[in-house]
């Protein structure tokens, strides 16, 4: 049951399942696209309404090993007071997303890599930059013709150009 509750298992069972007829598999894949780019600019625009917009009700994060639930309002609230103390000076792909769906359609993922750079406001009035590279995989369920975020397992590390 554990096992279950850490938001895990639906990552197990995608591995299982196989990929759509090719003509809608690549639909979904272009709605997730779409959907991945606009969190992007969302970020840099400081919309933590739209972002907070496509969690479920029972959205999960995994980070910093912790599992943490919470809904749309909590999330926006947490994302406002980052945003808001945040100046990006980069937010990018530095990878192509890779994305796929699930055989029925009604579950897709993305696994992205992005550079986050730019400066930090901190509580105490000081600001910190930074330039770090992010790495996640988020679980997506279509809810009618729309698509929700339900888990999101990121990781992160400085930036540092590699090869």
């Amino acid at each position: 049951m554990r096992f279950a509750r850490s938001g895990l298992a639906p990552f197990l069972l995608l591995a299982g399942l196989g990929c759509q007829p090719a003509s809608d598999a690549e639909s979904a894949r272009a709605e997730i696209l779409a959907l991945h780019r606009s969190f992007i600019r969302a970020h840099l625009a400081k919309d933590a309404a739209f972002l907070a917009r496509f969690a479920s009700p029972g959205y999960l994060s995994v980070s910093d090993g912790r599992v943490e639930q919470m809904n749309a309002s909590r999330m926006e609230a947490m994302l406002s007071d980052y945003l808001n103390s945040t100046t990006f000076s980069d937010y990018r792909d530095i990878a192509d997303p890779i994305i796929g769906v699930s055989r029925d359609g009604s579950l897709a993922w993305a696994v992205v890599q992005v550079r986050v750079a730019g400066t930090r406001s901190l509580p105490d009035g000081a600001s910190r930059q930074f330039d770090t590279r992010w790495a996640w995989i988020t679980l997506y369920q279509r809810e009618g013709r729309h698509w929700s975020r339900i888990v999101d397992v990121s990781t992160n590390r400085p930036f540092i150009r590699e090869g």
